[in-house]
């Protein structure tokens, strides 16, 4: 199957980050073959099974999100203005009231809403994460995916409680393990399996060792959240005299394939420890804003360590976190013109794609690679005057703009609908769900908040 954009403009996010005018790419066998003027494309693609117009539209690589909870949408509406008492005290409870069948339906509307919001490849990770991966498969987005892991007493934690269960770390490692087996590089490779354990506080060391093992004995990036907040400082140095990052290093969970989920918390010597672990940051500017945090990615990115953005839960427009990531950098650092809009497209494309190992094949409009791609239509309220394209994405565009989203060369979203799945039963089944977990969370807990 070829398919042909033609007369648009191409922001490539190549090494030279050019930006096409009357541009255009060429797409077989879902990848990319070709980019460059519509002339010069066209004239040597002339006969594509399908041609698409693009005057008036810009081409662009999907998103790539880094961090990801999409059954956390149950949330939505309940823990914003909460702070991070929402983590013991809703996050948690929840995973022991809600079904499969009802974390599945939320978590499949928001797999739904981030690639009508131009992501085309996440970094997924949640208690029973296994359970979407059907979904993944026939929703047709690419996404790294981890069962979420703890051994810490849930109910414990509430109180500020730390004990840690051999049977319910064994569990589910197993769940992990099991799931890794049965859907690491299946759809084609699509879907990626991950060890990730969720945060410092939630597990033991054995937990994070047995982690480590099975990434390297399976292949497997990993993921956990670390630098979330002072409590978790406080909890890890009354826990194991050290701090957040130096335990997760110690264990084996720092290192280059970790997806450092947030990490705005940082003291002492934990950029150095950060950095020297060679792993990436999931910068989630969005949410952590929402909590009163601020991650120094500036500082960050001048000691070499890769950033890159992630949505992490409740939202669902992602360009909301391309404008989130330049206002919350340029309040940290006081400087106005830091971060400049063409460097938040490459956080947002091509930075994520190499932190997940993946720069080869996604994050960019290059031959060769992948045609992971979305295209929005600039003639709409909002995006008129077109005088830099850029620009006008980072700072005024929304997934309402978003026309075709592409993943494999294959169409999710054509003519700004949904394509590979049902979005009205997605939304149903949805609002059903959260209803009947949060009906059984306040008959467990008394209220919103367990005490």
């Amino acid at each position: 199957m070829s398919l042909l954009i033609r007369n648009a403009t191409v922001l490539t996010v190549d090494p030279a980050d050019r930006v096409i005018e009357d541009g255009a790419v060429y797409i077989e066998d879902g990848r990319i073959a070709a980019v460059g003027s519509s002339a010069a494309v066209e004239s040597a693609h002339p006969r594509a099974a399908r041609v698409v117009e693009g005057a008036g539209k810009v081409v662009l690589p999907g998103f790539v999100s880094t961090h990801n909870h999409v059954g956390n949408t149950f949330f939505r509406g309940l823990a914003e203005d909460v702070g991070l008492g929402c983590v013991t005290g809703q996050y948690f409870p929840m995973a022991t009231v809600a079904t499969r069948e009802e974390r599945l339906a939320v978590g499949s509307l928001t797999y739904a809403e981030l690639v009508k919001s131009g992501v085309t490849t996440t970094f997924e990770m949640e208690e029973e994460a296994d359970v979407f991966a059907p979904f993944v498969e026939a929703l047709g987005v690419r996404s790294f995916m981890g069962v979420m892991t703890f051994d810490a007493d849930i109910d414990a934690m509430a109180k500020d409680v730390y004990r840690y269960d051999e049977a319910r770390r064994e569990a589910q490692l197993r769940q992990a393990i099991d799931f890794a087996h049965e859907w690491h590089g299946r759809a084609g490779g699509r879907i990626q399996v991950a060890m990730t354990p969720n945060m410092t506080i939630s597990s033991s060391p054995e937990l994070l060792r047995a982690s480590r093992e099975a990434a390297d004995r399976l292949g497997l990036r990993t993921s956990i959240h670390v630098g979330w907040g002072e409590y978790e400082v406080e909890v890890i140095r009354r826990l194991h005299g050290k701090s957040p990052f130096e335990y997760a290093r110690d264990w084996g969970m720092l290192a280059a394939d970790t997806m450092c989920a947030h990490c705005y918390v940082v003291g002492g010597s934990d950029t150095e420890v950060l950095a020297a672990s060679k792993a990436a940051v999931a910068h989630c500017p969005l949410m952590n804003a929402v909590r009163g945090h601020v991650a120094p990615i500036v500082e960050y990115r001048s000691r070499g360590i890769p950033v890159t953005l992630g949505i992490d839960n409740m939202f669902a427009d992602h360009f909301e976190v391309l404008r989130a990531c330049v206002s919350a950098a340029r309040v940290k650092t006081g400087d106005p013109t830091v971060l400049q809009s063409s460097e938040v497209l490459r956080l947002a494309t091509m930075e994520g794609a190499e932190a997940l190992g993946m720069g080869a094949e996604i994050g960019s409009i290059e031959p060769g690679k992948r045609a992971d791609l979305q295209m929005l239509d600039y003639r709409r309220f909002g995006l008129t005057p077109n005088l830099d394209p850029v620009r006008n994405l980072v700072y005024h565009a929304h997934s309402k703009d978003v026309e075709l989203v592409m993943v494999d060369g294959n169409v999710l979203v054509e003519d700004f609908e949904l394509k590979t799945a049902d979005a009205s039963r997605l939304i149903d089944d949805a609002g059903a769900a959260a209803e009947a977990a949060w009906g059984r969370f306040v008959a467990k807990y008394g209220g919103f908040m367990a005490r």
